[in-house]
């Protein structure tokens, strides 16, 4: 008798996923030029609602959530002279571990004379989530890029709280060899963190706001605009750091963080990137 085929089971601890596209200037306006993905990442058809042929761009993530173990990668490259802006269509939730960590990791290269924006939908943390998230940008001369990160730790919604997990988020923005910005947090079991008057202060939603430009006059006068817009909110501040204008924001709601956000965004983008705001067509549905 033939001996009965060996059964070999295999487990896989993650679900990879990958993006990279590029981002070129042709004939006035900023077209994808080059794209790859493995797995649940894609990239919808870009939409061209600005005079200036800024590409309006969406990241999907099809699932919608994230386990322990799985990965995201996303990698974009701006060409000299483009001009783009990425959104997300909705927010990234990390489920509860398996004891596995999740990873998300975004890396943008902003070439001579680019434009880059970063304005993706909140993260959501479940309680017990293991994640690392980074942001790595690096410019080229004369470069910007303006970008935020909405953090919500837990479901305040449903009153659940991010009190047993563990949660790593960097950000990095360099030009060439030069560090521009840096920015790292680590949270673990982190109740004591988010009730005190040193830490969240029973707010379970953080944003933050970056902006790079050479041009600091530029971005003391957008500081300047924040400031009035934010002067009567104590859990607001705004900063200029070397080149970079950061602004970062405590509430109860990703919803209150985001609208905030927006705000912010329409009234300093005139003066950091020199065009009006236009809002993507995701965030009206």
């Amino acid at each position: 008798m033939a001996a009965a085929a060996e059964t070999c089971y295999r487990y896989d601890p993650g679900w990879a996923a990958r993006l990279q596209f590029g981002l070129t200037l042709k004939n006035d306006r900023t077209v994808v030029s080059r794209l790859h993905h493995e797995g649940p990442l894609v990239l919808q058809r870009p939409f061209y609602p600005e005079p200036d042929g800024t590409c309006h761009v969406y990241v999907l993530h099809p699932p919608g959530g994230v386990v322990g173990g799985d990965s995201l990668d996303v990698a974009v490259t701006c060409d000299a002279g483009a001009s783009a802006l990425i959104t997300t269509p909705a927010a990234n939730k990390f489920y509860r571990s398996n004891g596995l960590t999740a990873t998300q990791d975004h890396v943008f290269t902003v070439q001579e004379g680019a434009c880059l924006e970063w304005l993706p939908q909140e993260t959501i943390l479940f309680d017990g989530a293991r994640v690392h998230s980074g942001t790595k940008v690096h410019l080229g001369d004369r470069a910007s890029y303006l970008g935020w990160e909405i953090v919500s730790f837990g479901r305040p919604a449903c009153e659940e709280i991010f009190d047993t997990g563990r949660f790593r988020q960097s950000l990095e923005i360099w030009s060439g060899a030069e560090p521009l910005f840096i920015d790292r947090i680590i949270l673990q079991d982190c109740a004591e963190v988010l009730n005190a008057a040193w830490g969240l202060r029973k707010m379970p939603v953080m944003g933050l706001m970056v902006v790079s430009n050479r041009d600091v006059d530029i971005l003391e006068a957008a500081q300047g605009r924040i400031r009035n817009m934010i002067e009567d909110t104590s859990c607001s501040s705004v900063s200029v750091t070397g080149c970079v204008l950061v602004c970062r924001c405590l509430g109860s709601s990703s919803m209150a963080i985001r609208d905030q956000f927006i705000e912010i965004w329409k009234a300093i983008r005139p003066v950091t990137l020199g065009k009006a705001s236009c809002e993507p067509r995701i965030w009206a549905t």
